[in-house]
């Protein structure tokens, strides 16, 4: 092979390379949330608070120490939850005396407010029930939303989280390790008696439907409410901004959010009524 022909064939190989690397790097960066091959579910794991994160294992180790107990008595993920979010203190500390605790829930005083209840997932009163692999506190935001939207709409008390998730379960709306299935709401909020109306992704849509007094249930992806996936339920449209009511975050459901904000985390929604 003379000179001139392998010199060609060394810059097609550099060029090849040189696409190969780019088509690899691009690939790499071009993530998204963890769903199944029907677009159906989102994983619910790595809620985030914008409070400052907790030396979680420093805070766990004390409090075992001062209270006889062992740091082995809180699992990993369990833990987690605290450096991800420190308004789950006292849930977290908790844990081991309550884990298998059984709690009546009476939730009356939600219903006939004019607005939508807020129920936090890690309420010791359900929290700390399993759901899926995990348990509420971690899994099951989409069943607490559910479960706020039910109560506000059809004024059903015994659609606690809880219940709501354990109804989850028994219908295959929970998949074990990746949350609730989108179709827990489409589907799973008809079972219960709502009217479920998936909406498209316009500002005026949801302002609509909020004013007319539906609520919308959206599952979210990475940004302000998670890294991977969550549910949440946008409750009333106040001076031009979103009222939330966050599952996870007390903080976050005392804010206003501007749709245009949140608007590209949004993966789906779903507008709700009797």
């Amino acid at each position: 092979m003379n000179k001139g022909k392998i010199q060609k064939l060394v810059v097609a190989i550099l060029v090849l390379i040189l696409l190969w690397t780019g088509f690899s790097l691009v690939s790499c960066e071009d993530t998204q949330p963890q769903q199944n091959e029907d677009n159906n579910f989102i994983c619910y794991h790595n809620h985030q608070s914008d409070i400052a994160p907790k030396n979680a294992q420093g805070i766990i180790a004390e409090f075992a120490d001062e209270n006889n107990m062992t740091v082995d008595q809180w699992p990993q993920e369990i833990v987690e939850m605290l450096e991800k979010n420190p308004e789950t203190e006292e849930f977290v500390l908790n844990y081991p005396m309550m884990k298998d605790a059984y709690h009546d829930i009476d939730i009356s005083d939600s219903v006939g407010t004019g607005s939508v209840p807020l129920f936090i997932q890690w309420d010791q009163r359900w929290g700390y029930t399993p759901y899926g692999e995990d348990c509420i506190a971690i899994a099951g935001c989409g069943p607490t939303c559910l479960s706020m939207v039910c109560v506000y709409l059809l004024g059903d008390t015994s659609l606690d989280p809880r219940t709501v998730a354990q109804f989850a379960e028994n219908n295959g709306y929970c998949v074990p390790g990746d949350g609730s299935t989108w179709t827990l709401i489409s589907e799973g909020g008809e079972v219960l008696g709502l009217n479920v109306e998936e909406l498209p992704l316009y500002e005026s849509y949801v302002v609509s439907s909020l004013e007319e007094g539906k609520p919308v249930i959206c599952i979210m992806g990475e940004g302000n409410f998670t890294t991977s996936g969550h549910y949440i339920v946008m409750t009333d449209y106040i001076d031009g901004m979103i009222k939330i009511n966050d599952p996870n975050s007390k903080e976050n459901s005392e804010k206003l959010w501007n749709f245009d904000d949140i608007k590209v985390q949004i993966n789906n929604l779903w507008a709700c009524s009797i």
